[in-house]
């Protein structure tokens, strides 16, 4: 028995694919593409990364991937552990980001914010977060796109960081086809 490019068995004769009656092989062939990984990207951080800016600021941990086609979607995750000190407001501790090359915050993971609630604190206090960005984007080129990870306080009073000497920080980018 023959098989689709991917290897799913089809009946020459026929020119359909096995167990998928009217299914042809053209249209086999393009399904078994759909949603499948094309290459990933990784970029790490070990350097413990500190602000107290309200505003995003670059967290040094970019990636660059480049599209193999127009109509590929770009997954992106970063992870790693934050921490906090010195915060007067527990509820919303600072904030993370994954943006384009030009600080354009990408769909899902634009402004996260990282906190805690229902905690007493008297003086300051130090915690830490493990987290998981992720967010879609859809390039529609096949040139470079750079994304890029940030970071901020919530308030000027709040030292945020980024713990990359404890957990290594990391940031994918993952070409996932259409």
């Amino acid at each position: 028995m023959a098989t689709t490019a991917a290897g799913t068995p089809y009946v020459e004769s026929s020119d359909l694919v096995a167990n998928y009656p009217g299914v042809s092989l053209a249209l086999a062939n393009h399904i078994d593409t759909i949603g499948k990984v094309l290459q990933v990207v990784r970029a790490t951080d070990s350097t413990q990364r500190l602000t107290t800016s309200t505003t995003f600021v670059d967290a040094n941990n970019s990636i660059t991937i480049t599209p193999t086609s127009t109509t590929s979607n770009i997954m992106l995750i970063a992870t790693g552990l934050y921490g906090a000190n010195n915060a007067t407001s527990l509820q919303y501790l600072g904030a993370l980001q994954i943006s384009d090359a030009s600080n354009v915050g990408i769909s899902g993971a634009q402004n996260s914010f990282l906190g805690a609630t229902n905690l007493s604190r008297s003086g300051s206090v130090a915690l830490t977060f493990i987290y998981t960005l992720m967010a879609w984007d859809s390039p529609g080129s096949i040139s470079a796109k750079t994304y890029k990870l940030r970071f901020r306080s919530t308030n000027a009073d709040n030292l945020s960081a980024l713990e990359n000497t404890q957990s290594t920080g990391q940031l994918f980018a993952i070409e996932v086809s259409a």
